[in-house]
């Protein structure tokens, strides 16, 4: 099998981040998730603090009303770009690098935009009921039933808002996806098993 890349994006409290954990251990590869801030640091001399502010600003209601800036190509290496634009497209380059050392998940950070061009890239969309994101939202984080329902559409309108802003794309839309997956209906080995047979069917068919 080639080098093959998985993005998985998700909805806030769908299991989309375990879903890319098990699928790479079920798979034999590395995930990439959070660590993509501390390489996109090394490879900026930017500080991983200020990598998450950046996104957390992106993800503010005040990019509403600003046009995309799309990521084309890496604006950290002209004069003149935003700082805050230059943790993306760093955070773009290291995404692209890990997909060029070998097979990996990673999960979130518009990878399926950024790799999009690539025909090895399998683009997953995870999502779920409103009820069952609470109540592993619950679990996991331990906030109370009637707040959570609040942040978890406050979580999903963040990451539209920092995926539309720098893409010009429209995060959730299944057309841009391989694959969208119900987790409520599904459970997460059962992502898993479906995300792992159409692995397998594509590389049957030399598509990965």
């Amino acid at each position: 099998m080639s080098n093959y890349v998985i993005s998985i994006s998700r909805e806030f409290g769908s299991g989309g981040r375990l879903i890319g954990k098990r699928l790479a251990a079920h798979l034999g590869i590395p995930c990439y998730d959070r660590t993509i801030i501390q390489k996109t640091a090394e490879k900026s001399g930017l500080s991983p603090d200020f990598i998450a502010r950046a996104e957390e600003r992106a993800r503010s209601r005040f990019h509403l009303s600003i046009a995309p800036i799309g990521i084309g190509t890496p604006a950290f290496a002209h004069q003149g770009v935003p700082v805050s634009h230059q943790a993306f497209f760093a955070q773009a380059e290291v995404i692209r690098e890990l997909a060029n050392e070998g097979p990996c998940v990673i999960v979130g950070r518009c990878s399926d935009y950024v790799l999009g061009e690539r025909p090895e890239c399998l683009k997953v969309f995870v999502y779920a009921d409103l009820p069952s994101r609470i109540q592993r939202c619950v679990e996991e984080y331990h906030i109370p039933s009637d707040d959570m329902e609040k942040r978890i559409i406050q979580m999903d309108r963040g990451r539209s808002n920092y995926y539309n802003y720098y893409t010009g794309h429209t995060w959730g839309d299944m057309r841009r996806y391989d694959l969208t997956l119900n987790s409520s209906t599904t459970g997460i080995e059962g992502a898993v098993e479906l995300i792992s047979t159409l692995v397998k069917a594509r590389a049957a068919l030399d598509l990965l």
